[in-house]
């Protein structure tokens, strides 16, 4: 298909005649007009929410950065008001305070759909008292190991426990979006009768001899599978069965359907004497060179989705279905003064933001001494080092609290209660992740142990560290996957979630977007606005495919975003033609997100801003003093009757008429590079201007 036209029917403008304001205009219920529901995943801009303190000038210039370097869409920036103060903050606080107002914006906003992490900037508590969830455990391991305090980050990752006031997140295995052993696939993930069924199939398979019985075992494990069809390892468990009955046309079709959904290992379908009767067969080649040659011991990385949730065997589903939901989250800095300088924070960031698609050449190294806090993770060891070699990543063990020698690391797994990387003759290479398992790593109200911070200012991307004493215990705590599952190329923040089975007491520090490894497509979009025929406008995306190499991976598909709202989801199409009422003026935010062909999901966004209607009527934004405490703006909208102006998406400003002078403060916008935007109204019509940058 070379072009296709979306028909953008009446529902996409619902607020057309009624609000008549641009910037509410672009809300779409996904349309089915070339959906792709494997590419539901990955992290990028477009999926971070920032969460800020409005009444902190750290909070809002952290913000500042981090919207700048990594192009966070206005609409993704939630400003509270009521944030509690101190490190520690209670569990009807967190819930009534920071975490329902979050999920009423995102709800309210319409962002659920791509909304996938939830990122603090400075300015929060880290630590939430849970102690009227640990008084309910009745497990005697959970009630002795169980401390009652937990992150920030957690609680949120585990909102749908938090909002209905339950404690079931404390469970050793609550986090199900975490990697397991291999076997864990074909686990039974259901409960009741759709458990029953799945049992039917096995039994039906263990007892097979013959091309009927194997045949039958096959329609089972299709059946299951056509109902439940993210759920991959059941499509090979058909494929299987249906060789085993020498149906190898159905075999093949079953093998399709589960690389199509998300299988990916390509040692196991070798390996299985059932699969290897389709070599030879028209298309089994094909099927296989998708997959990733990698060791069976553990299962692989999986992007993460925010729409669905998950199983007990790690596979997404559906809500509806059984699947449990989280919300990735983690903290842009700890501004404190035993955690980062407001200075500090910010250049971790913008160090990680160099970092993104670099494949930088570094080891991954992991320490090897006598202390618990390495023993602990140390059996685990073996099962990274076979992943990482097999990738042709340089490992290494050394037998010290820190590395002494003068190389580049690119992972760091460490296990001491104090330590000073500040004399280190060693380097991080960009993006690099460093970790170190320790009772106090996060607890930022002692100056007990040395913090996860000190391994941020040495040159990592991101961090953790534990809000009060974990025991030691190896669920608390990312294994040693994190790093082979990030040299795979998933995001930092989803190696973090997908090595941490009870993640409730980590605190995650850093930037959670960062993927130096992420083998994401080079392709170019390109927007343009065309001629208007009728009551209606064309918005045109042109996507150009490029040569790729080892490193990148094809366009596998497309979103579309209009002023922050995700329209669409397409397969890549060499034109996409978005028609729009011709009466809408003023300044159209668009991207078009590139999503790889890789079992990661790599996606990279193209931004363009373009403008519909008159140009010469878009508000403009000028700089016209700045001294270290105020900042004078000059707002100018032709016809208008007033003028807004937003700075992270929320009015910090107003004038009437067509033109007028505002000042800003630091308390009210922060510092660094203020994003702005302007709306003037000419009646009820609403014309936005282009997002601007004045440093402050």
């Amino acid at each position: 298909m070379l072009s296709h036209t979306p028909n953008l029917a009446t529902p996409f403008f619902p607020s057309l005649l009624t609000l008549r304001r641009f910037g509410c205009l672009f809300l779409l219920a996904l349309v089915g007009w070339i959906f792709c529901n494997s590419a539901q995943a990955g992290i990028g801009g477009e999926n971070i929410i920032v969460v800020v303190n409005a009444k902190s000038e750290d909070s809002l210039t952290l913000a500042n950065h981090y919207v700048q370097l990594r192009d966070i869409p206005p609409s993704n920036i939630v400003l509270l008001e009521d944030v509690p103060s101190g490190l520690r903050v209670s569990l009807d606080d967190f819930r009534e305070k920071i975490l329902k107002p979050i999920l009423n914006e995102l709800n309210r906003r319409e962002l659920a759909a791509h909304a996938r992490v939830i990122a603090y900037s400075a300015g929060f508590p880290t630590a939430v008292d849970i102690r009227e969830h640990t008084k309910k455990l009745t497990d005697e391991n959970q009630k002795k190991y169980q401390r009652p305090v937990a992150s920030i980050n957690s609680m949120t990752y585990f909102y749908r426990w938090v909002i209905s006031d339950s404690p079931d997140y404390l469970g050793w295995g609550s986090n199900f979006y975490a990697r397991g052993k291999f076997e864990r696939h074909f686990a039974n993930p259901f409960a009741g009768e759709a458990g029953e069924t799945f049992q039917a199939a096995e039994s039906a398979t263990n007892d097979a001899t013959t091309a009927e019985e194997w045949t039958a075992a096959a329609t089972r494990w299709s059946d299951i599978a056509d109902d439940y069809p993210t759920l991959h390892p059941l499509n090979i468990r058909a494929a299987e069965a249906f060789a085993n009955a020498d149906d190898l046309e159905s075999a093949l079709e079953r093998l399709a359907k589960a690389v199509a959904s998300g299988w990916a290992n390509r040692r196991y379908v070798e390996d299985s004497e059932s699969l290897q009767k389709l070599s030879g067969t028209e298309g089994f080649n094909e099927k296989l060179e998708q997959l990733q040659d990698v060791p069976m011991k553990n299962q692989g990385p999986v992007p993460f989705a925010a729409r669905v949730g998950w199983t007990s065997a790690g596979h997404p589903i559906p809500n509806a279905k059984g699947g449990m939901p989280y919300m990735l989250s983690c903290v842009l800095g700890v501004v404190n003064e035993r955690g980062s300088t407001l200075e500090q924070a910010i250049e971790v960031l913008k160090r990680a933001r160099k970092a993104d698609r670099t494949t930088p050449d570094g080891t991954v190294a992991f320490a090897k001494t006598s202390d618990v806090r390495v023993t602990t993770r140390e059996p685990l060891y073996a099962d990274a080092l076979a992943w990482l070699i097999s990738r042709d990543r340089d490992v290494e063990i050394f037998s010290s609290k820190l590395p002494t020698s003068d190389k580049r690391y690119s992972g760091l797994m460490l296990g001491a209660a104090s330590f000073d990387a500040r004399k280190r003759s060693w380097s991080m290479t960009p993006g690099a992740i460093a970790e170190n398992l320790t009772s106090l790593g996060a607890a930022f109200e002692t100056n007990s142990q040395t913090k996860l911070t000190e391994l941020l200012h040495a040159g990592a991307a991101i961090s953790s560290g534990a809000v009060a004493e974990p025991y030691a215990l190896v669920p608390k705590f990312p294994t040693p996957m994190m790093h082979a599952y990030y040299a795979e190329g998933v995001s930092a923040i989803e190696a973090f979630y997908l090595t941490t089975t009870s993640p409730y007491q980590l605190l995650i520090v850093g930037d959670p977007a960062c993927q130096p490894y992420a083998k994401a497509p080079i392709d170019f979009v390109r927007m343009e606005v065309g001629e208007a025929s009728g009551d209606k406008v064309p918005v045109n995306f042109f996507w150009q495919a490029l040569p790729g190499n080892k490193n990148t991976s094809p366009t596998a598909a497309i979103e579309l975003y209009l002023q922050d709202k995700r329209i669409a989801v397409a397969r890549p199409t060499r034109k996409i033609e978005v028609k729009l009422p011709s009466s809408l003026e003023g300044a159209l935010r668009c991207r078009a997100v590139v999503i790889g062909r890789h079992p990661t999901q790599p996606r990279v966004a193209i931004t363009e801003t373009l403008v519909l209607g008159n140009p010469n009527i878009v508000p403009t934004i000028d700089a016209q003093s700045t001294d270290n405490e105020t900042l004078q703006i000059k707002l100018a909208c032709p016809d208008a009757d007033r003028i807004e102006l937003k700075h992270l998406g929320r009015v910090v400003a107003e004038t009437t008429g067509t033109s007028g002078t505002v000042s800003l403060t630091a308390d009210k916008v922060g510092r660094g590079p203020i994003q702005l935007e302007a709306i003037g109204y000419v009646g009820k019509q609403g014309i936005p201007s282009k997002l601007q940058l004045i440093e402050f």
